[in-house]
């Protein structure tokens, strides 16, 4: 019984660790092939486990339609699991994004990717480690991992982690990219820092870090803005997808339920 109530007590204490101070996640000798050099190691602290609940608003070829978002993100064991799902009542689910993967000395690490946009089939991306490559499924070239590399939805965790560790490197003007696997192959994306902002919200008016992902040729490609709340750990308080037809989803946090 004693055995049994140190090991108890033990995994608690590493669990309280994992969630309580920045991390500079190192993995073992199944992914030494590509772990990075010691100096490339960088600090994140993943924000705790919860689902969020969106109020979205979304414009579909000059449709304007109403409906909820639902953002499920677990992690523990240096695991993470996450989910992203839009529903309206007129299209039943716009968006549906799933990342899985673990942690590797810079930060979220994804294995397997998968989307679904409305009246479109389900597309998926696999980071394979073995051979060093993010396979598209046909639906787009290869690309080979140099580290760091997210998809749609883990890119999102990935700047909350770091700005939770990081809080003064997110300077107004710094800038972070990262390569982005998507449904249709990927590309990198970067992230400017703007100023912070007062946003409204459920819970009442509360500041924000607003970070804008701006494609460079401004016309082909999809914006991504996303404010980040430090009342509220650190998680996105509103996303908004615009595409360079004039189709958006903007998701605004209604609730925070942790697990």
């Amino acid at each position: 019984m004693k055995v049994e109530l140190n090991k108890t007590l033990a995994g608690a204490m590493l669990l309280a660790s994992l969630t309580a101070a920045p991390l500079a996640f190192a993995q073992g000798a199944a992914a030494a092939a590509h772990a990075p050099t010691p100096e490339a190691s960088i600090a994140i602290k993943p924000p705790p486990a919860a689902v969020l609940q969106y109020k979205a608003r979304a414009d579909i070829r000059g449709l304007s339609v109403d409906g909820d978002s639902r953002i499920d993100w677990n992690w523990s064991d240096r695991q993470y699991r996450l989910s992203l799902e839009t529903r309206t009542l007129l299209t039943g689910v716009l968006l549906s994004d799933s990342s899985e993967g673990h942690f590797d000395n810079h930060g979220l690490a994804p294995d397997n990717y998968s989307a679904r946009r409305l009246a479109k089939g389900r597309a998926v991306a696999r980071f394979d480690r073995t051979k060093g490559e993010i396979d598209f499924a046909g639906n787009g070239p290869s690309h080979t991992l140099q580290g760091g590399e997210q998809d749609r939805v883990s890119v999102l965790w990935q700047l909350a982690s770091m700005i939770r560790a990081r809080t003064e490197e997110f300077a107004p003007g710094s800038r972070w990219t990262f390569f982005v696997a998507g449904h249709r192959g990927g590309d990198h994306w970067t992230f400017e820092v703007k100023e912070r902002e007062r946003l409204r919200s459920a819970f009442g008016e509360i500041d924000t870090l607003h970070l804008a992902h701006a494609p460079e040729d401004g016309s082909s490609k999809t914006r991504v803005d996303v404010w980040f709340a430090p009342s509220q750990e650190w998680f996105p308080v509103r996303i908004r997808f615009s595409e360079p037809n004039g189709d958006y989803v903007d998701q605004t946090l209604e609730s925070v339920k942790r697990k």
